[in-house]
């Protein structure tokens, strides 16, 4: 056991803490920190935009060698000797808590506020080199692993802002399995474009030499019709809110796709949100019930909608360095104020009635649905009833003795099939229940109208699995469920139906591998006294071809088979399980939705495609 005393403290300079721990500061040590790095300097040229300096970020990337640049045409980042020695570009960029956003007389709003960003990409990089540009000089600081190796003034023609260029340490980023793409970052740049109207964002891929230009003029407003697909609503809702330092501008749109929100603060991107969404949730619950004049799931109200807030903030507090959540309280408030502002004049629209019917129909399919789980619940309850009772249905179900993992239930075709199954069955492991013809469909019928059939519940009852999003696999009550039905059409469209509900009800039995299709002979060959089975035209065609003179029975149903016989193809050495994969059970289901379902060109095409019209009799 190692010691634990005064020599195993340890104290880490700041560069130490940030190549050790790099999650602290960047977030992670994957390709996300990566992101994170770059985007920390594109953020520092992003709040000169915002301050109003500088119209146009250029950004580079040689995706090979994992070396990035960025330049901007803002004030250029301050440079010189203080009255203690102390080289000012060199500490902004290696040491903690060194910027120009702490008292806001440089900049009102920004992303930075720690002055830790782009010191924790400086120290984490290979090398990483700053070039100032103000009065016809150029401050240049170079790094290589954190430490400052050179620095020097020189006269220029640049003209004034910053450039960096760097490349991440692989050490630090360790766990990064792959780069960081240009296309990832032409991504991300087209969101902060959005989110700083009016600048210009040029991204240019070194190895290839493709460019790509990002420019917004209509800020989140372009952002949020770039983002949806099948927007209800011609244009979004604009809406905002100010008090005496800080602003919430939020734009909302309908559409048929899922909800989904983005906040932003400063032209950063907030992922988790934070009190902004917050309040705008609670707005849009409290505005719309009290327009629409109907009690409403709060979630219904948001059904398909997508919302964007962009927050301008004189003193963000986020949580943690990579800033994914803000949580200033005077946003929710704003947020709240601005989106009740914005959806009442909407409630004046031509559009506000679509949307909110959509809501209200939203509201009764949630309630059907509600209906349909209950009566699954209830259902469920009705099969752990019965089980308890151990009386599940001795009317139809011949049970076996013992259920464990040898145990086999056949769902039979009718009750001859059954009373040949208990003639010939080992009753200790060997269960059959009846089907009367072809079962319910499962995909063409309403699934309370298929919960309701007295079929399927004597089904889920015999299984004792539960259905739906109650399915237990572990709760089934044999080893396998075999589907039993006559060698011919109908037997194959019954067979081809039960693994259709099957699919629907409980399609972890399927991928569990417990639905097997127990296959019967078409043709039954006697030769000098033995018996071969022939399982379709296929296969008894060879056979007549080896015993010209053998005797053929074409056998009419399971329940015509003779005991033997069917003792024998049921559960002989050569019976025949087939093993249901979820693959059989969607091409089942496809099958019934062209044949059964509501494709009537999809079902004309297979018609014609598989039929041969010449030997069907007609006049």
């Amino acid at each position: 056991m190692s010691n634990y005393d005064i020599n195993a403290i340890e104290s880490l300079s700041f560069k130490e803490g940030v190549q050790r721990r790099i999650q602290m500061y960047l977030g992670s040590s994957t390709t996300e920190g990566l992101w994170q790095g770059l985007k920390e300097i594109i953020n520092n040229s992003t709040d000169e935009a915002l301050a109003g300096y500088g119209n146009k970020i250029i950004i580079t990337v040689k995706e090979k060698d994992q070396e990035f640049s960025v330049r901007d045409y803002g004030r250029s980042v301050p440079f010189g000797f203080r009255e203690n020695g102390e080289n000012v570009l060199v500490s902004i960029f290696s040491k903690a808590h060194t910027g120009g956003k702490f008292d806001h007389k440089a900049y009102a709003q920004s992303v930075g506020t720690n002055g830790i960003g782009s010191s924790a990409t400086c120290l984490s990089a290979t090398y990483f080199q700053v070039e100032s540009y103000r009065d016809g000089t150029a401050a240049i600081a170079r790094f290589e692993n954190g430490d400052n190796v050179s620095y020097k003034e020189i006269k220029t023609q640049e003209p004034t802002g910053t450039y960096i260029f760097y490349s991440p340490s692989k050490e630090v980023f360790k766990d990064a399995e792959e780069p960081l793409t240009y296309q990832r970052i032409c991504d991300e740049v087209k969101n902060i474009s959005y989110l700083n109207s009016g600048v210009k964002f040029i991204v240019i891929n070194k190895d290839t030499n493709e460019e790509k230009e990002y420019y917004s003029k209509n800020g989140i407003s372009d952002f949020i019709l770039d983002k949806v697909n099948s927007p209800l609503m011609k244009k979004p809702i604009l809406c905002s809110k100010t008090d005496e330092t800080d602003e919430v501008e939020v734009a909302l749109i309908w559409t048929k796709d899922k909800e989904q929100f983005y906040c932003f603060v400063n032209g950063g991107y907030c992922n988790d949100g934070g009190t902004p969404i917050t309040g705008a949730k609670t707005s849009i619950t409290n505005t719309l019930k009290r327009l629409i004049g109907k009690e409403i799931e709060p979630e219904l109200f948001r059904k398909g909608l997508c919302y964007v807030i962009n927050c301008k903030v004189a003193n963000p507090s986020f949580e943690g360095q990579t800033k994914n959540r803000i949580n200033n309280s005077n946003l929710r408030s704003l947020a709240s104020q601005a989106v009740k502002e914005g959806l009442e004049q909407f409630g004046n629209s031509n559009e506000f009635k679509t949307i909110s019917d959509m809501i209200i129909v939203a509201q009764k399919a949630e309630r059907a649905a509600e209906r349909e789980r209950q009566k699954v619940l209830n259902a469920d309850k009705e099969v752990e009833k019965e089980l308890k009772k151990k009386s599940i249905m001795s009317s139809k179900l011949k049970d076996c003795r013992v259920h464990d993992s040898n145990s086999v239930l056949y769902i039979t075709e009718g009750d001859s099939a059954l009373g040949s199954f208990t003639l010939s069955r080992d009753s200790n492991y060997i269960a059959a229940m009846p089907i009367r013809g072809k079962i319910i469909n499962a995909l063409k019928n309403p699934l309370d109208e298929v919960l309701d059939n007295e079929e399927v519940k004597d089904i889920a009852k015999a299984c004792g699995c539960g259905i739906l999003d109650k399915v237990n696999v572990n709760k089934l009550r044999y080893g396998k469920i075999c589907f039993a039905a006559d060698a011919d059409p109908d037997g194959y469209s019954i067979v081809c139906l039960l693994l259709t509900l099957f699919y629907c009800l409980m399609p972890e039995l399927i991928r569990a591998g417990k639905v097997y299709w127990a296959q019967f002979p078409l043709y039954e060959v006697s030769v000098n006294g033995k018996r071969i089975f022939a399982y379709d035209d296929d296969e008894l065609a060879p056979i007549l071809r080896q015993y010209p003179n053998a005797h053929v029975d074409r056998n009419k149903g399971l329940g015509e088979m003779s005991p033997d016989s069917f003792a024998d193809a049921a559960f002989g050495p050569n019976a025949r399980l087939i093993q249901f994969s979820m693959e059989d059970a969607v091409a089942a289901r496809n099958i019934l939705e062209t044949l059964l379902g509501k494709r009537n060109e999809e079902r004309t095409k297979f018609i014609f495609d598989n039929v041969d019209f010449s030997v069907v009799d007609g006049e």
